[in-house]
């Protein structure tokens, strides 16, 4: 065997315990849209199923299984509820109207809305996302907010916890 042959043989046997020792990322991914037609922000929230299950199992007797717990939506709703919220300017704030999820192998997606009512805009609201800050070390969750042809990418982390969304036309 050649000393290059020998050397990639070693790498190989070595790639897994560098893989073992590699810190596990934790994040979420979701996508926010104004839609003026509903007068709404709606949003898909792309989390890791068991890190969801996880975090409603918290205080509770037994595990959630997101597809087999009853009344699990109504658990999924009241976690949004706490960690993602948005805000009005000078207003208290509003809570997400749950309407589905999607659970996947290793994925599941929520979706949800912020109904701001006819004649408001996201203009000056802030959005507030804590998604498995409470649950897991160095989580981070990105949101890419959209309102018409604009495109924001918002990060929440360590002290980040709530962001300005903006918006141009009020």
């Amino acid at each position: 065997m050649s000393a290059t042959c020998r050397i990639f043989s070693i790498a190989l046997c070595l790639l897994p315990l560098g893989a073992a020792q590699a810190h596990p990322v934790h994040a979420t991914f979701a996508e926010a849209v104004w839609n003026p037609k509903t007068h709404a922000v709606e949003v898909a929230l792309r989390v890791r199923g068991l890190d969801l299950e996880d975090a409603l199992s918290k205080g509770r007797e037994g595990r959630v299984d997101l597809d087999e717990t009853e009344g699990v939506d109504a658990l999924i709703g009241a976690y949004l509820d706490t960690h993602f919220t948005l805000t009005p300017a000078g207003g208290e704030p509003l809570k997400p109207d749950y309407a589905d999820k999607e659970v996947g192998l290793v994925n599941t997606w929520l979706y949800f809305s912020f109904p701001l009512g006819e004649g408001r805009h996201p203009g000056g609201c802030t959005l507030r996302n804590t998604i498995f800050f409470d649950d897991l070390d160095g989580q981070q969750n990105v949101v890419e907010y959209r309102e018409g042809r604009e495109k924001r990418i918002l990060a929440f982390e360590g002290g980040t916890r709530e962001v300005a969304i903006g918006g141009a036309g009020q």
